[in-house]
């Protein structure tokens, strides 16, 4: 027994040898293969893609990610980039992903603009959650001026603390684009009601934040009608969605 273990052992260290050299031939293929990745010229970023923006220029949304070309690929740091181009307000999701061998690809999603509220002088840019975007001035084109509230203006990026404006925008939310596009004011009132102001001066009184889109049909196909008529409207009523009431101007 001792003769047939003593053989098995002398047969055992040829493969031990060789399992050896194995390992530090596969150590050398990585550290080969690693400095060829991090100095070839065939992976220095050459391009920065940019998707999803709408709002933000794609100059600025480079800036921010602060990865230039001419870096290797593999060394652009992905995660700093995309928590630098969280912090810009209009930015609510980004990702930050390699397509080899030289691009960067930056994907965004933009924060969407729904209202103005005045403030300090001026108006600032609120999204649907009611986040402080940027400052705009008046007369932004599909954003209605959002009236009647009060609140201490936050920093950029966070949320406006107002009663009553969740409610707002949840109407501006639900209704037609098209509808949307011709209002000039929102005026939200103490208990709640909402009153809303066309660019043309028809006021509509919407009631509370509820059946929000069966009222905005209503509201679309009215205005659409009393346009058509050359009708003077004083306002549509508008508090119970089935029965809308339409008052007109006494000449």
């Amino acid at each position: 027994m001792t003769g047939a273990s003593a053989r098995r052992r002398r047969q055992g260290r040829p493969q031990k040898r060789w399992n050896a050299v194995e390992g530090i031939f596969f150590i050398l293929v990585v550290l080969v293969t690693g400095y060829v990745l991090l100095r070839s010229p065939l992976f220095e970023v050459n391009r920065i893609l940019v998707r999803g923006n709408q709002f933000l220029s794609e100059d600025k949304i480079r800036s921010v990610a602060a990865i230039g070309t001419g870096l290797n690929i593999f060394q652009a740091d992905l995660a700093t980039a995309a928590s630098n181009l969280k912090t810009v307000p209009m930015i609510k999701e980004a990702r930050v992903s390699r397509a080899l061998p030289s691009t960067i690809v930056i994907t965004v999603t933009e924060r969407i603009p729904l209202g103005l509220l005045p403030a300090g002088g001026g108006f600032i840019e609120v999204d649907g959650e009611g986040v402080y975007l940027q400052q705009a001035g008046p007369g932004v084109p599909g954003l209605p001026v959002i009236t009647g509230l009060s609140f201490a203006l936050p920093a950029p990026g966070q949320v406006v603390q107002a009663e009553g404006l969740k409610e707002a925008l949840a109407v501006i939310g639900g209704l037609p684009g098209e509808l949307v596009a011709g209002l000039s004011e929102v005026h939200v009132e103490k208990d709640g009601q909402i009153i809303m102001y066309t660019a043309d001066g028809i006021q509509c009184r919407f009631g509370q934040a509820a059946e929000i889109q069966e009222k905005g049909a209503v509201l679309s196909q009215l205005i659409v009608e009393l346009r058509k008529q050359g009708a003077r409207v004083k306002y549509i009523d508008l508090s119970c969605a089935g029965q809308p009431v339409v008052y007109y101007k006494k000449y």
